[in-house]
């Protein structure tokens, strides 16, 4: 008889991330759900996306048209599923599975799997986080862009949250629970699109389901989010919120002027912070502002400030310096230099 011949593979942390995926039956959730294309298929959609799970918790960083090597090594009967070979996932396999997702819808896919997540795991939900970012891409895009579809995203120059304002961008909303930061939704939009119309959108359209699966008590934004007409939804959906008071509203603004005047309290268990409270009825919403100084914060920026003061001080000292020894042919002349 022939020796035993020995293999090895290597399965690294990503058995860790296969486990998980089965535990919370991805592969499963997203078949029962997406109709596959083929009978013959090796690999179901789900599997598909398990697959591409696990590569991008590899730190690989592959193209799918290497994913067949990135799992030449690797106990795929193990990670994904018995009889899938690394040839299995190619390309073509792995890009019509995202094409069933598009179809599908992603949003609202990826919206019922990560409340599926939270439930399992048994977080106790009590906020939900909202906010946006931007990425910014190379290459020339939208060339082909279909301008009847209403899933298709522009990306275009807008508001560069990553100090790239120079290069194209798409921007990417972003809901989580509070516990462990586990995404709950997540939708692409376009690159000069305005955070305040996309919290206002998925506020409209998504929050009370949130609010019925998870039970969360407060959702949690930043200035964007308080506009009067989302602060309405807000109050309609009887949703408690948590936000910073931009100081553009009136208000607002008074307020932190006379904050001197105001009787502030410490905060229990954070030396160096002292609040108010201050009742508001913004946008016809009756809310609570709470107005907070940090004594440390304030010497600091007053240092800042002093520092700032004193450089321009001797700035313009030198200015006057050189300005005195120049002639001037008249008075007038003499006001104009010295004005500019």
């Amino acid at each position: 008889m022939p020796p035993f011949q020995y293999q090895f593979k290597s399965l690294n942390h990503l058995g860790l991330v296969a486990a998980m995926c089965r535990e919370l039956k991805i592969a499963e959730y997203i078949d029962a759900r997406i109709t596959n294309d083929s009978d013959v298929r090796n690999v179901s959609i789900g599997q598909a996306v398990v697959a591409m799970i696990i590569n991008g918790l590899g730190f690989s960083g592959q193209t799918l048209y290497m994913f067949p090597d990135f799992y030449e090594d690797k106990p795929i009967d193990r990670l994904i599923g018995e009889g899938i070979q690394a040839d299995h996932l190619n390309d073509k396999i792995l890009g019509r599975a995202l094409d069933s997702l598009y179809d599908a819808g992603v949003s609202d896919l990826y919206l019922h799997l990560a409340i599926k997540v939270v439930n399992h795991l048994k977080l106790p939900c009590k906020a939900l986080n909202l906010d946006g970012t931007s990425f910014h891409v190379d290459g020339d895009y939208n060339s082909n862009d279909d301008p009847d579809d209403l899933k298709c995203i522009h990306i275009c120059r807008g508001y560069s949250r990553d100090h790239r304002p120079d290069l194209n961008q798409v921007v990417l909303q972003l809901m989580t629970e509070n516990e462990a930061g586990i995404p709950v939704f997540m939708a692409p939009a376009s690159g000069n699109v305005n955070d305040k119309t996309c919290f206002q959108e998925i506020i409209k359209n998504h929050l009370s389901c949130f609010r019925a699966a998870l039970n969360s008590h407060y959702l949690v934004a930043d200035a964007a989010m308080y506009v009067a007409e989302t602060l309405q939804l807000l109050d309609d959906q009887k949703q408690r919120f948590i936000s910073r008071v931009p100081l553009n509203i009136k208000d607002a603004k008074q307020l932190v002027g006379k904050a001197p005047a105001v009787s502030l309290k410490p905060v229990e268990g954070y030396e160096d912070y002292y609040f108010a409270q201050v009742p508001s009825t913004y946008g016809d919403v009756q809310q609570r502002w709470f107005l907070f100084l940090n004594k440390k914060r304030r010497q600091s920026e007053q240092k800042t400030l002093i520092r700032k003061m004193e450089k321009q001080s001797l700035k313009e000292a030198r200015d006057l310096e050189k300005l005195r020894k120049k002639a001037f042919l008249c008075e007038d002349d003499a006001l104009q230099a010295f004005a500019l």
